[in-house]
């Protein structure tokens, strides 16, 4: 891989609909509208930071369908692939909490464009054509079986091609259970290069146990992570495995940190912890995995790579909506300093 490579994501796309100043859905008058999805999310911040990003989803050719493609489209992202047909573009409600009380989701993405899609309408012999990388998350084989066929069959395709392919699990307990879920991911995971994973991640998504799931003692069980990381690359033959590990104290307080873990020399790398003010939690995962490929991309040494993605995340936890909009000059002023309090000037 280098800089030069075009990553394409898979995903669903859906406008987002958010109470302003916390209120709770409840107390809502009116939403921030925004548009955002798991692979949208990784595809714009790739993008953002000067990769060479593209997506493919299946939209409606309606106005809103345009303006989440727009949403893409002016930060860089190709969207010249994407299936316009369907429909309905699919919705989520998102409650920014306070406290200890939890942010909120809701979902309505039930009888979406892509939801109702047929694996044969992506032509992956088209849709693969000059890409080096392809990415996708376990949201996507979740929206349903139809797309869980689409994820083996790009797989498939992408492993013929010699495209590197990468998979955050990222399980949705909203969309699958987890006995699906490990049935359906189980089966993909063998066609994946690199995969991403947490401690919520790898035991309900994959049926991974050395890892405790606990939001509140992640880094203090870090070790944990690389045993995780090992079975991931031993049971499925990936290559590389790296995860987000986390301290929640609360919705506005985090400790965070990265592991990156090579299947071929055995190696871990943590990044350092950061302890983060949080202003929005939303697709702080998805920014890891941008910053993560990006890193990787641009041949990074692995200390380097997983000291980027992990600065990229908590970036993003300081941005409301979606979108990591933040540059690579400024992500590489954490990575390399820990630091980013002083004013540009």
């Amino acid at each position: 891989m280098d800089a030069s490579t075009k990553v394409l994501t898979f995903g669903e796309i859906m406008m987002r609909l958010s109470p302003p100043d916390h209120l709770r859905l409840e107390q809502a008058t009116s939403f921030d509208a925004r548009y955002g999805g798991a692979e949208a999310n990784t595809a714009l911040s790739l993008a953002y930071q000067g990769d060479n990003a593209a997506y493919v989803s299946i939209v409606p050719a309606n106005r809103i369908g345009d303006c989440a493609l727009r949403s893409l489209a002016m930060y860089g992202v190709d969207t010249s692939r994407v299936v316009r047909s369907g429909d309905r573009l699919g919705t989520y409600y998102f409650e920014i909490g306070a406290s200890q009380r939890g942010n909120g989701c809701v979902y309505d993405r039930k009888y979406s464009a892509i939801n109702l899609a047929r694996h044969s309408e992506l032509e992956w012999s088209r849709i693969l054509e000059g890409v080096g990388i392809f990415y996708f998350s376990g949201v996507t084989p979740a929206i349903s079986d139809e797309m869980a066929l689409a994820c083996k069959e790009a797989l498939a395709a992408a492993r013929e091609r010699g495209i590197t392919t990468v998979c955050d699990v990222n399980y949705r307990g909203k969309m699958w259970s987890p006995e699906k879920s490990q049935r359906v991911m189980t089966g993909l995971l063998p066609l994946v290069d690199i995969v991403i994973a947490n401690d919520e991640d790898a035991p309900a998504g994959l049926g991974v146990t050395c890892v405790s799931g606990s939001l509140s003692n992640g880094i203090e069980e870090r070790e944990d992570y690389v045993e995780m990381a090992r079975q991931i690359c031993a049971d499925y033959g990936c290559k590389k495995v790296a995860s987000v590990v986390r301290d929640i104290q609360s919705v506005e307080r985090s400790q965070w940190m990265g592991m990156l873990y090579d299947a071929e020399s055995g190696e871990h790398w943590f990044s350092p912890a950061h302890d983060v003010h949080v202003l929005e939690g939303v697709a702080a995962g998805d920014a890891f995995n941008a910053g993560l490929l990006h890193g990787l991309l641009h041949g990074h040494e692995p200390q380097h790579v997983i000291d980027y993605a992990i600065a990229a995340s908590i970036l993003k936890l300081t941005i409301r909506g979606d979108s990591n909009l933040v540059t690579e000059a400024e992500i590489e002023g954490i990575a390399k300093s820990g630091g980013g309090t002083r004013v540009a000037r």
